[in-house]
């Protein structure tokens, strides 16, 4: 087994466990939202008492807590409602303040001002966002929210993470289809693929507190006990010699 793994020109390389942990958990899909627009064209619906219809807001969670360094995510929702065509984000702050943003895709993403303010609105109180689906007529069809808040604690590091394929099992059966990459969570462009096409399952891993040394689970030969250290450099080489049982 001879594996390379490209940790990237100038990437920031000193990463703790916690703070990978606390990455991980953080992690969203920053994919692009859907066109949206805001202001005196965007219906004024009222915030929903309750849930009503068919909606579903798929991300985030209720009561998501993201780091304050985190790039805006996407909100993203399923509408099974009859008649919904198009919807309207209605963000309401502590003070009763509500915003309104009209999208007439399943899914919206701040700008990064938008997000910046939301951020700092909600990091002394939680903030409800709701979503709620209209008819052609403008007539609110269907409504659910969640509620999200901004901690004040940053990653404050870069991320380096396993992207497995779905179902799991698939993984299972073919390791080699596991890709890991490694970015940092303020940026919206998907982090790079720096390790692909490991024929065996890697699992469980660790940077020392200075961020020179890879600590990485690898069932190799068969061996539950293998673990894998690596210096990291810009190219790192993952062979017998790395392995430790």
């Amino acid at each position: 087994m001879d594996r390379r793994l490209n940790s990237g020109a100038g990437a920031n390389t000193g990463v703790s466990f916690a703070r990978l942990l606390a990455g991980l958990a953080a992690a969203t899909v920053l994919a692009i939202g859907g066109c949206a627009r805001d202001g005196a064209d965007v219906p004024l619906v009222a915030f929903p008492a309750e849930p009503s219809g068919q909606l579903n807001i798929i991300y985030p969670f209720d009561e998501a807590l993201f780091p304050p360094d985190i790039a805006p995510p996407t909100f993203k929702w399923s509408d099974k409602t009859t008649g919904a065509v198009e919807w309207t984000v209605l963000v309401r702050y502590g003070d009763d303040n509500v915003e309104r943003f009209a999208t007439g895709e399943p899914s919206w993403q701040p700008s990064a001002a938008q997000w910046a303010s939301m951020k700092q609105r909600t990091m002394s109180a939680e903030a409800q966002v709701a979503v709620v689906g209209l008819g052609a007529d403008a007539v609110p069809l269907s409504s659910a929210s969640v509620r999200i808040s901004t901690s004040t604690d940053p990653v404050g590091d870069s991320v380096f993470y396993r992207e497995v394929p779905l179902p799991f099992i698939a993984a299972v059966q073919d390791p080699s289809r596991i890709r890991w990459r490694f970015g940092s969570v303020d940026s919206e462009a998907q982090p790079p693929v720096v390790l692909e096409d490991l024929p065996v399952c890697g699992n469980c891993h660790s940077f020392s507190d200075d961020g020179a040394t890879l600590g990485l689970d690898v069932d190799y030969g068969n061996d539950k006990g293998g673990y894998a250290i690596l210096p990291v450099s810009e190219q790192m080489v993952l062979n017998e010699e790395k392995i430790i049982t």
